[in-house]
């Protein structure tokens, strides 16, 4: 009697171990090919948009829920500004990946006009404690975003050509999605976001005065290398001036339209912002 009770509970610690086992190995995840070409066995979580992929950490699904469900509604008014949805990608049809990744090209990298977005391992952790602890949102996933919803520029344009304008409009729709859904953005390089906003509209407020005071043909270059050394600064301020004074359902119209027909040139991007900006200024 004493064997076969030994033996009961013999095959009863193999049933456990087995039942923990097979456990581990169907735990949730998923091969993800990195944009630096790596495999990586990564965890998921899904919402109505977006597939976030990440390694094990400490991370509560709850709170990444709530932090996902913004996400959501900036990837649904995106969409609803754009009039179409970035470029499937092969790992989700109908959500965007969002993947957690050692290293990627800076804290986060998007795809351009196509889903997929990545941002640092250690990035994401600054950027879900700054959540739990001050219920503040990082800019980073809504300026990589804009890079996904980047549809605006031909084929044949080269990319170094075009990098100031696209970054520009990232930077823009970043904003637009921040003051339409209404968030408490963190601090950009250390600096409150609406003084940040701030800034950069007084820079172009004195830049557009000066400018139309001005005779010289030339002065206009002259002025955005003063006022926008940074060149994605200046573009963003562009679309950011024909928000402030149309508002959000003239973007609309505007972004649908140039998916028809986008400027096919720097200079052709400067006349579409600026043909009645120097007339404005003066008035």
């Amino acid at each position: 009697m004493l064997k076969s009770n030994k033996k009961g509970e013999i095959v009863r610690y193999i049933f456990i171990f087995s039942l923990i086992l097979n456990q581990s190995c169907n735990t949730d995840s998923v091969s993800y090919p990195s944009f630096q070409g790596s495999q990586l066995d990564l965890s998921f979580q899904k919402s109505d948009q977006i597939l976030l992929l990440f390694p094990v950490g400490n991370y509560n699904t709850d709170t990444l829920a709530a932090l996902l469900s913004t996400y959501d509604q900036a990837y649904e008014l995106a969409t609803e500004l754009s009039g179409r949805e970035p470029d499937p990608s092969h790992l989700d049809g109908d959500r965007l990946p969002l993947a957690l990744v050692p290293s990627t090209c800076g804290s986060g990298c998007g795809r351009l006009g196509r889903k997929g977005i990545e941002i640092t391992e250690e990035k994401f952790r600054r950027i879900y404690d700054q959540f739990v602890k001050e219920d503040k949102y990082d800019h980073l996933f809504f300026y990589e975003l804009g890079r996904n919803f980047w549809f605006y520029e031909p084929c044949d344009f080269k990319l170094q050509e075009m990098d100031d304008i696209r970054t520009g409009f990232a930077v823009f729709f970043r904003d637009i999605l921040v003051s339409e859904l209404k968030m408490k953005v963190a601090p950009i390089n250390g600096k409150p976001y609406l003084e940040y906003m701030q800034e950069k509209n007084e820079r172009w407020n004195k830049m557009k005065k000066e400018w139309s005071q001005s005779n010289d043909p030339d002065e206009f270059e002259n002025l955005r290398g003063k006022y926008f050394p940074n060149g994605p600064l200046f573009w963003s301020t562009l679309w950011w001036e024909r928000y402030q004074m149309y508002g959000k359902e003239s973007i609309q119209k505007t972004l649908q339209d140039l998916q028809q027909d986008a400027p096919r040139s720097e200079s052709e991007w400067l006349e579409f912002f600026t043909e009645n900006s120097r007339k404005k200024a003066a008035r």
